[in-house]
């Protein structure tokens, strides 16, 4: 087991590598808390300190570039003998095939994150995330062949429903209210006034979806590189590179990106000092997710968003003062529960 040592929790050996035992050591445990904080705290920061009409594209690129800074700052707190063997072979050419793709993708992810952010409330925002679960179910399958046991195929239909809870497409107060009064049906974006349908919940869909996409093709790549993985810090070194030279090269590209640009303020118009809170903090959770994936395994990240869900609903009824609806409460515990029996019952082994 790993000992709990600052080098272990924040940069580790190499040969730390996918967790896939009983139990969790002192590192996976700490990175799975902090990475749940970390999840909770996301969204009333960004919409707090984030000017909705600010470049997202710009936001985006700023995030890459920190999450890029504090992995070389990881990276090179290893150690030079591990840096050295990292580096060793290392290819512009394995680079490429390994995170480029990727790369596309997770910038993608992330300007439809900041969008779903900001036009929706915590909760809401947290538990559509949590199809990304379904979405990298169904990428694993098709290019891991990971297969999925009968009960985390129920699993998976219960956390569905429980996104459309959350949505509002479903509603179970209603079987208790057939209607208000004056006989008009209340909608997600009058009940709940952060919250908007398409910019807001269909974003985080997407997101969701490439996200699971992006993180089947980077566990892949990770797990089987070199035949020991790549070193999580180099690797998500590697990302935010290629994120932020797709995402300028895009910009350059659009009609609208190169008016932004000529725009007073550029990509930073609408930012403020306090800006960088979030972007900051995105960029942690973006290292803190690699080291979930090293010291505890892909598959146990979703206990540290079942503790984050819930610290969103704390935080959202405590300091927000938004009194949490019966949906929003049944789809929390169903997120919870779907969580757990996928977690808990894998399929046995041919």
């Amino acid at each position: 087991s790993l000992k709990a040592t600052p080098l272990s929790i924040m940069g580790g050996a190499t040969k730390a590598a996918f967790a896939n035992a009983d139990t969790l050591s002192t590192a996976a445990i700490t990175t799975m808390i902090l990475l749940a904080v970390q999840f909770s705290v996301q969204p009333p920061l960004t919409r707090k300190y984030l000017d909705p009409r600010a470049n997202k594209k710009g936001i985006t690129m700023v995030e890459e570039i920190v999450k890029m800074a504090l992995s070389a700052s990881f990276f090179i707190g290893c150690g030079k003998e591990v840096v050295a063997s990292e580096l060793h072979g290392w290819t512009l050419q394995s680079s490429l095939l390994l995170a480029g793709l990727p790369a596309l993708l997770y910038a993608t992810q992330g300007v439809l994150t900041y969008l779903g952010y900001q036009h929706t409330d915590s909760v809401t925002f947290n538990g559509l995330n949590q199809t990304k679960t379904l979405s990298a179910a169904l990428w694993c399958f098709l290019l891991m062949g990971k297969r999925q046991s009968v009960v985390q195929m129920v699993a998976l239909t219960i956390l569905l429903f429980s996104t459309l809870l959350f949505q509002g497409t479903l509603s179970f107060s209603s079987l208790f209210h057939t209607a208000n009064e004056g006989g008009e049906k209340e909608d997600v974006e009058h009940t709940r006034p952060h919250t908007s349908i398409s910019k807001g919940i269909i974003p985080c869909l997407g997101a969701a979806f490439i996200s699971g996409l992006a993180g089947a093709l980077s566990q892949k790549g990770v797990q089987m590189a070199g035949g020991k993985g790549r070193n999580a810090y180099l690797y998500t070194l590697e990302l935010g590179l290629y994120s932020s030279i797709s995402l300028l090269i895009s910009m350059f590209a659009t009609k609208n990106g190169r008016k932004s640009l000529r725009e007073e303020g550029s990509i930073f118009r609408y930012w403020t000092p306090f800006s960088l809170i979030p972007v900051t903090v995105r960029a942690l959770g973006g290292v803190l997710t690699a080291l979930v994936h090293k010291h505890a395994g892909a598959t146990r990240k979703g206990f540290a968003l079942i503790l984050g869900l819930v610290m969103t609903g704390v935080t959202q009824s405590v300091v927000e003062r938004e009194r949490l609806s019966m949906d929003e409460l049944l789809a929390m515990g169903l997120v919870i529960l779907s969580s757990y029996l996928h977690l808990c019952y894998p399929p046995l082994a041919v």
